[in-house]
């Protein structure tokens, strides 16, 4: 009896000893349930370029590119260049100035989480400008059609300093940019182009047509 006592208490306390090691595995196993889908639920990573606006012209050698980053860890770069990412409370910002060259530049910024050898979340946004003189016809419209002649052309050029020509005759530059010039046209269609020179720069030009129909 004694023995079958001593047997019974033995047996109990295994499996005692079973049900908690049986207890932990289920806690274990519910745990890296509940961890698995936590673990690949970081938050998606965003990146926003808010300078310089896509189209822009400049008429300065450099522009300073700013922007957000959701991740102050994620790496950024412009241009292939890695950039000093700024954390704030809710994001993460960055500025950086770069080299324009003349006429139409591409701006690449690039943003990734993880490490060199294994880039996650990479995104990209690319933004273009213009670099140098600009010029704007403002009247008359491409393709109008005219009833009137001589015709009053006027526009904006990026650069009050440049001097401006329609059908070479030399147009009256304001400081704010606008111009003005008269043109006479001839019956049917005009070619009018007006040309912008800027010291140091290449000209730059812009043709529009418009016809003539005389009364």
């Amino acid at each position: 009896m004694k023995a079958l006592k001593s047997s019974s208490k033995t047996l109990g306390k295994k499996g005692i000893a079973m049900s908690k090691k049986v207890m932990m595995l289920i806690a274990l196993m519910a745990v890296s349930l509940l961890t698995m889908p936590l673990a690949g639920c970081s938050k998606p990573l965003t990146l926003s370029v808010y300078e310089p606006q896509h189209g822009a012209a400049f008429t300065d050698a450099s522009v300073e590119v700013r922007g957000n980053v959701s991740d102050s860890k994620a790496t950024v770069w412009v241009n292939d260049n890695v950039v000093v990412v700024t954390k704030y409370p809710k994001t993460a910002s960055f500025t950086t100035t770069i080299d324009l060259i003349e006429g139409e530049n591409t701006i690449k910024v690039t943003a990734a989480r993880g490490k060199p050898d294994n880039w996650k979340d990479v995104i990209e946004r690319t933004v273009t400008v213009t670099y140098g003189t600009t010029i704007e016809v403002t009247s008359p419209e491409d393709k109008a059609e005219l009833t009137e002649s001589p015709v009053t052309v006027n526009g904006k050029v990026s650069d009050p300093a440049a001097k401006v020509t329609v059908n070479g005759i030399e147009a009256e530059v304001a400081n704010d940019g606008t111009f003005s010039a008269s043109v006479e046209l001839v019956e049917g269609e005009n070619t009018i182009e007006v040309t912008a020179t800027v010291e140091g720069k290449k000209p730059v030009a812009q043709t529009i047509t418009v016809t003539y129909k005389s009364s």
